[in-house]
């Protein structure tokens, strides 16, 4: 409001339209530079972030595919040396063990075994009997 009474009193009230027109004009005119401004600082952005992935991209694609995934699961390669140490002593404790049979083999040997002349026969379990002493004292116990 104020800027309006001091308006009316520069300008005068017949080049008062004049002045409003020109005015809105400029402001207009800045507010476009402004936005124009600003979009063109925003698309700068845009395409430097578009630059650094496509470099990225690039340096994915053109380097060793194993490397960079084992870089991004494991970066110390700590993992990588604890199943090596697994690995190995794996190879170790399988080294030192003599190779066994297979189950088959071990059960026809030993069916084999039971069927050879002079194999001996299981001892077959008798029921044992109650010795004379032995009844006599639980008769005893029983009166």
């Amino acid at each position: 409001m104020l800027i309006a009474f001091v308006a009316v009193v520069i300008v005068g009230p017949r080049d008062l339209p004049r002045v409003v027109r020109s005015v809105s004009t400029y402001l207009r005119k800045a507010r476009s530079i402004a936005r124009d401004f600003q979009n063109s600082l925003e698309e700068v952005a845009r395409e430097a972030e578009l630059d650094d992935l496509r470099k990225e991209a690039k340096n994915f694609t053109s380097g060793d595919i194993e490397k960079r995934v084992n870089e991004l699961v494991d970066p110390g390669g700590d993992t990588k040396k604890e199943m090596e140490r697994i690995a190995g002593q794996a190879r170790d404790v399988a080294s030192s063990r003599p190779v066994e049979s297979a189950p088959d083999e071990i059960e026809a040997e030993s069916i084999q075994d039971a069927k050879a002349p002079g194999a001996a026969e299981p001892a077959e379990a008798k029921p044992s009997e109650p010795d004379d002493k032995s009844a006599q004292k639980s008769a005893a116990a029983g009166q």
